[in-house]
C-alpha cells in the first residue's frame, strides 16, 4: 500500500490540521514504528513538529523550539514535496513560527504563533 493510501497517514494529517497535535503524534508514530525505509525520517519530522506545537500549547516553549529544529532538519531532504505533502510550504511556515518564538523569547515577550495547515498537492 502506498503511504498516501494508508488511512492512518490521512488521519494523522487531518489531526494536525485540526490542531490535535498529540493525537497526530500518536497516529503517525504507529506508522513510523513500522517504517524502516526512506520515509522513516519524513514521518519523524512531522511527528516532531506536531509534538512541538503540543509543547507550546502546554507552555513549554523551549521544548517547542528544540522539537521544531529537529523536525525541520528531518523534513528538509524531502523538499519540495513528498508523499503528496507540500513540504516546502510546511517548512516555511514552521520556520516562521520558530523565528517568531525565538525573537519573542529574546525580548521576554510572548509570541503569537499560528500553526500551519499541511496541504496535499497534486
Amino acid at each position: 500500500m502506498d503511504p498516501q493510501d494508508d488511512p492512518r497517514f490521512l488521519r494523522g494529517i487531518q489531526e494536525f490540521n485540526e490542531r490535535l497535535f498529540f493525537e497526530c503524534h500518536e497516529t503517525l508514530e504507529a506508522i513510523w514504528l513500522e517504517e524502516h525505509g526512506e520515509d522513516r525520517k519524513f514521518y519523524q519530522g512531522i511527528i516532531q513538529i506536531a509534538a512541538a506545537y503540543f509543547k507550546l500549547e502546554q507552555g513549554v516553549p523551549a521544548g517547542a523550539l528544540k522539537l521544531w529544529r529537529m523536525g525541520l532538519e528531518k523534513l528538509l531532504p524531502y523538499r519540495p514535496a513528498h508523499l503528496g505533502i507540500g513540504v516546502d510550504a510546511l517548512v516555511e511556515a514552521v520556520s516562521a513560527d520558530l523565528a517568531a518564538l525565538e525573537g519573542a523569547q529574546q525580548r521576554g515577550a510572548v509570541a503569537a504563533v499560528e500553526p500551519p495547515t499541511i496541504h496535499f498537492i497534486c
